[in-house]
């Protein structure tokens, strides 16, 4: 659980690294960045989800008295949860510039705007411009939060099917040998029905019935 949860965190860094990397290119060429910003916050959502329960796991290692891990490899877990978090803090103080420049930016360009407006009166199209692009990046932001909870539901819909696969067939094998040891008991009936008296056979089959349900029940 500890090893696949760090996993997961660790991707979920490199690709929100990924996606900061392309929003800084669509920057430079003056492109909208409401749909990769959408996907950058739910994958952060994810991330702070999984190194919360990272956290949870390695505190129930130190309250836990009878754990089997040692101190050291319970360090060494410590030590990874906190280069991840390290990691996160960065991602999130990049993100907080990123953010505080855009609000300089776009505070700079109403300002230009409003005075370019003020002069033929249209400060309200330019108020209105901006609500549409909000709402614009709200939307994308949810359909990419819907996208991604379907993604991540459908890989755990297929672990739990490959899970239920490995528990039928264990079923397929406990029936089989339950057969074979009936196919047995039935061939070493007939065979001392051909060979023995009555109350010998009846000694014979109450023993083999006991074996029996003591094979299969224990």
């Amino acid at each position: 659980m500890f090893t696949e949860l760090a996993y997961n965190a660790s991707k979920r860094i490199n690709q929100i690294q990924m996606d900061l990397q392309t929003r800084e290119k669509l920057k430079q060429q003056s492109k909208s960045t409401g749909l990769i910003d959408a996907e950058i916050n739910s994958t952060l959502k994810y991330l702070d989800n999984e190194l919360d329960q990272l956290d949870q796991e390695i505190k129930g290692y130190t309250a836990n008295q009878n754990c089997n891990l040692l101190a050291k490899e319970i360090q060494k877990r410590r030590n990874l949860y906190n280069e991840l978090a390290q990691k996160r803090q960065e991602i999130k103080k990049r993100i907080e510039l990123n953010h505080m420049a855009h609000l300089q930016q776009q505070l700079i360009q109403n300002k230009q705007k409003k005075n370019n407006y003020e002069n033929f009166g249209q400060i309200d199209a330019l108020k209105m411009h901006g609500e549409i692009t909000e709402r614009q990046d709200d939307y994308l932001s949810r359909i990419n939060d819907k996208v991604l909870n379907i993604k991540y539901s459908s890989q755990n819909l297929s672990k739990q099917i490959k899970e239920q696969n490995g528990m039928i067939d264990q079923l397929h094998e406990d029936t089989d040998s339950a057969n074979q040891a009936m196919n047995r008991l039935k061939n070493k009936m007939n065979y001392y029905l051909d060979q023995s008296s009555s109350w010998k056979l009846l000694i014979i089959l109450f023993f083999e019935i006991f074996v029996f349900i003591f094979v299969v029940v224990i």
